[in-house]
């Protein structure tokens, strides 16, 4: 009964707010994450996956960006014009998508899930990690 008394005492308030904020977004960021179809992977598990031919490699990049490097083999659609392509993806392929850090290939790789696509990766971290991890790049 003391801690009920202590959040809500007009000195604590700010406290609890933040306190209950924090849970909302943990919790949301936890469900999220579970409810989530598709596979992050780091450079190395990338690689790994590429030994399948078949496998497309899903630069989602403004063509600026991809001029300073891409990974070989990788089929260029803009973020913008993705929703639009969908139909040149076969949904019976693995894709592996990337972006420059990751936050937009995490965009489309649920996108691509929720379009009923099934083996979707995204590069965690992106152009960058992939870097980082002294990967090939083609330029």
């Amino acid at each position: 009964m003391e801690i009920i008394d202590f959040l809500y005492a007009d000195e604590q308030l700010f406290t609890t707010i933040t306190l209950i904020v924090l849970i909302v977004l943990l919790v949301g960021n936890i469900v999220t994450d579970k409810l989530k179809k598709y596979e992050d992977l780091d450079a190395n598990a990338a690689t790994s996956l590429m030994d399948d031919e078949s496998m497309i490699i899903l630069d989602v990049r403004e063509k600026k960006e991809r001029k300073s490097g891409y990974i070989n083999g990788s089929l260029h659609i803009p973020l913008s014009d993705v929703k639009n392509q969908l139909s040149k993806l076969d949904k019976n392929k693995s894709i592996l998508v990337y972006c420059r850090s990751g936050s937009r290939s995490a965009h489309i790789a649920g996108l691509l899930t929720r379009n009923e696509y099934e083996k979707v990766y995204n590069l965690k971290g992106g152009i960058q990690a992939w870097k980082r991890a002294k990967m090939p790049i083609k330029t």
